[in-house]
């Protein structure tokens, strides 16, 4: 199977920088002005009740999978050649992302940033998956693969996520990120599923996002 971008404009329009990911005592960060800033994923985890630290084998083949469908997705967008093996979990990845592509993409005017990271002030840092152009608005979006349908607390927690990376892109950059949305493929079917939230609800998101924070800080002192 290949996937040839030919449709969609890759328009990159900031600069991003790389950091160094350091993992400590199960707590992703990254280093940043010889600073370790907690990620968003590990931030929202924190405040998680009952959270389990083991991974089945089912779960660590669902996280290579989402793995390498993000890493096709971002060459995708970029134009850049697809490396796949004939692994099991590498051709579920390739039907994730031809799902995406064939019916979700289409709906985007232009690729602005694929898998770049952004921080806020050094006070939290994560890697947004897309920064894309929606019907002239700029709208931050992530991908998610799954088994099943997502709770609404999982729902919440994700767009929470999204917020908290439109904060710190417009913190960056002065853009002014209007929607979220969330890119959702099954794994065992390949049904697709977009989830979105406008600007009104972005911003009860991103308070939510404010109190998960908050936690951190009162909990990491």
């Amino acid at each position: 199977m290949f996937l040839i971008n030919e449709d969609i404009t890759y328009s990159p329009q900031f600069s991003y920088r790389e950091y160094e990911v350091i993992k400590q005592n199960n707590f992703r960060y990254y280093k940043i002005a010889d600073k370790l800033v907690p990620s968003v994923t590990s931030i929202l985890r924190l405040s998680r009740h009952n959270q389990k630290d083991t991974f089945s084998a089912k779960q660590a083949d669902s996280f290579e999978i989402g793995n390498l469908m993000h890493s096709y997705l971002d060459k995708y967008i970029k134009k850049e050649k697809i490396k796949t093996t004939e692994s099991g979990n590498s051709k579920i990845a390739l039907q994730l992302c031809k799902s995406i592509i064939d019916n979700i993409f289409p709906c985007i005017d232009k690729f602005i940033a694929s898998e770049a990271t952004i921080h806020e002030d050094c006070n939290y840092a994560g890697r947004l998956d897309l920064l894309a152009e929606i019907d002239g608005r700029l709208t931050v979006i992530d991908y998610k693969s799954s088994f099943r349908k997502k709770s609404s607390y999982q729902i919440d927690e994700h767009f929470q996520q999204l917020a908290a990376y439109a904060s710190a892109h417009d913190n960056m950059f002065n853009t002014k990120i209007e929607r979220a949305m969330i890119f959702i493929v099954y794994k065992d079917t390949f049904e697709h599923e977009v989830l979105e939230a406008d600007s009104r609800s972005l911003n009860t998101y991103k308070d939510m996002w404010i109190d998960k924070l908050q936690y951190y800080n009162d909990v990491s002192q």
